[in-house]
């Protein structure tokens, strides 16, 4: 699921989108669920009628507002007939829109010990991910599960083909690895001993700390920093949400991912760190988006999935390869999507902050969510699977 390959990627999705819309579609069909109302519809419905434009075979919509440029309308033999410039693309965007969202639905809908099993299965995959890394790494493994070639041996990225969208996810995922055990009620871990608690807290956020540090990703470190010292902001002024132990335990975690990090190996990560400069070539791609794509493609959006396209004519020579993401998830949403975008963020963001509110669970949940709101703004972890899934979950939770 953090694979980035066209086979993967495809496979992922399609599981995705059928055991999403299969997993929303059996409490309702069971009566135990209703169907989506109020704003959850208008975010469906501007989504799903903004894609039905921009993937309409329409020669008017695409003069309108296609990021085709002039030259291709003179073409004797080719004439744009969709908004956007890969309507496959932007079907297939939609597509993984419907799981996400039936994702999040559930996340809201589910009864307080069945969404606790689904915490419990976010942290135990987290903890996968974390172990199978490190252990990957210190054995040397040249693939990833025996399937696929691992692009590198230096860095820690579990079954990732990418360290970055590797540290990303584990950004999101640690605080919940440390808070979990403090819920009250959480199945298997709400009724055992103090001692047991502060041991589990402290092994699940060394461990995942370590390998998060130890993938050499300067902005997901960073981000997972952040999110784990809000988590503790919030922890320590609200000391009675962690039943029984205050937020000792967690500043505990903290100081033991830093700890075993620096057992593992911080230099490599240090060394990336020292040689940073502002001469990145995603600030490069940033700085062209913003000053040569025309304003109004932020207003009307260039169509879901379609920055790989409009992106092409406008690479300059000296950026190589091939950029299938902006490395920028917000502002290519905005390219993509305008103000349509836009009015969805605008409505979600409005949702959550109507129904904040402070508990060990939902604490650890904001910090996760913040790291990777940091993540965003310079690279494309929301285009991943497996990050999408918890990513959907936490905002349907958040959203009770």
């Amino acid at each position: 699921m953090g694979q980035r390959t066209p086979a993967t990627l495809t496979a992922s999705q399609a599981l995705l989108i059928s055991f999403a819309v299969l997993a929303a579609a059996i409490p309702v069909l069971m009566r135990q669920s209703t169907l989506p109302s109020g704003a959850w519809l208008w975010v469906f419905g501007l989504m799903t009628g903004m894609v039905a434009l921009q993937a309409w075979p329409s020669t008017m919509l695409a003069r309108m507002f296609g990021p085709f440029p002039e030259e291709l309308w003179s073409h004797p033999f080719f004439e744009p007939r969709h908004w956007s410039p890969d309507p496959g693309a932007t079907l297939r965007g939609w597509a993984v829109f419907v799981a996400l969202f039936c994702v999040a639905w559930v996340g809201r809908n589910l009864p307080g010990a069945m969404r606790y099993w689904a915490c419990l299965a976010v942290v135990a995959m987290a903890l996968f991910q974390a172990i199978y890394g490190l252990l990957a790494h210190a054995g040397g493994a040249e693939s990833i599960l025996g399937i696929w070639e691992r692009r590198s041996t230096s860095w820690v990225h579990g079954s990732f083909s990418n360290r970055n969208l590797y540290a990303a996810y584990l950004a999101l995922t640690w605080p919940l690895a440390v808070g979990i055990w403090w819920i009250r009620g959480m199945p298997g871990l709400g009724r055992l001993p103090t001692e047991l608690k502060v041991t589990g807290s402290v092994l699940c956020g060394s461990i995942l700390g370590a390998a998060m540090l130890g993938s050499g990703s300067r902005l997901g470190a960073a981000a997972g920093i952040f999110g784990m010292l809000l988590a503790l902001v919030l922890w320590g002024r609200h000391r009675r949400l962690i039943h029984g132990a205050s937020a000792w335990p967690a500043y505990l975690a903290a100081i033991g991912a830093l700890f075993a990090a620096l057992w593992y190996g911080f230099t490599p990560l240090a060394e990336r760190l020292i040689a940073t400069t502002g001469e990145e070539m995603r600030l490069e791609v940033f700085a062209v988006v913003l000053s040569e794509f025309p304003p109004r493609w932020f207003l009307h959006g260039i169509g879901l999935g379609g920055f790989e396209a409009a992106f092409r004519p406008f690479q300059p020579a000296h950026i190589s390869g091939w950029f299938d993401y902006a490395h920028n998830d917000v502002l290519q949403w905005l390219v993509e999507t305008g103000v349509v975008g836009l009015s969805v963020l605008a409505i979600i963001i409005s949702g959550l902050a109507r129904k904040a509110r402070l508990s060990t669970e939902r604490i650890a949940l904001y910090a996760g969510l913040a790291a990777l709101c940091i993540v965003a703004l310079g690279d494309f972890s929301w285009h991943i699977p497996a990050t999408q899934i918890v990513l959907a979950f936490y905002i349907g939770v958040l959203l009770r």
